[in-house]
């Protein structure tokens, strides 16, 4: 906030991540309310570090993942730009050319040591086809592969290959 308040200049872009979250409001106070003072007035003081914080000519960017749990009179402040989840297909090609390979280098695992199938890849994406982004993707890779892992160094196989029931048994 002290950079912001120090720019002193009109036109800035301040990003808000996640602001549905940060309309959750838990703990003392509501984040909202403090957003909705900012984005209202020509300046705002924060009494915690001491600086005004000057809000006009600046534009605001918010993202998040649930609109619905943000306020009406905060989503009013807004022009909401929908931008489409990953279609199945894509989260598939994500998760075996990029999530997979990146989380076995990271392990040290080969890649023939940790096969998922063409069934197995349709169970991941039905596993997470109700979560948005792909960092879900990435943690069913840590996942398997931490499986895997187990199973060829306590097990002594020399290879796991998931197939639907597999992957099913393992995030069930």
């Amino acid at each position: 906030m002290e950079a912001f308040a120090a720019a002193g200049e009109s036109n800035l872009v301040f990003i808000i991540n996640e602001l549905d979250k940060a309309a959750a409001g838990k703990g003392n106070g509501n984040p909202a309310d403090v957003l909705l003072t900012l984005l209202d007035n020509l300046g705002f003081t924060d009494n915690y570090i001491e600086c005004n914080i000057p809000t006009s000519g600046v534009y605001p960017i918010a993202t998040a993942n649930d609109k619905d749990a943000i306020s009406a009179p905060l989503m009013s402040r807004f022009a909401v730009i929908e931008l489409p989840d990953y279609t199945p297909l894509e989260k598939k090609i994500i998760f075996k050319r990029f999530a997979l390979p990146k989380v076995l280098r990271r392990m040290g695992i080969r890649e023939d040591e940790c096969l998922v199938t063409d069934d197995g890849l349709d169970a991941v994406e039905d596993v997470f086809a109700n979560t948005t982004g792909i960092r879900d993707l990435e943690q069913a890779a840590e996942h398997m592969a931490a499986n895997a892992l187990y199973q060829i160094e306590a097990l002594g196989v020399t290879s796991v290959t998931f197939d639907s029931k597999k992957v099913w048994d393992l995030f069930e």
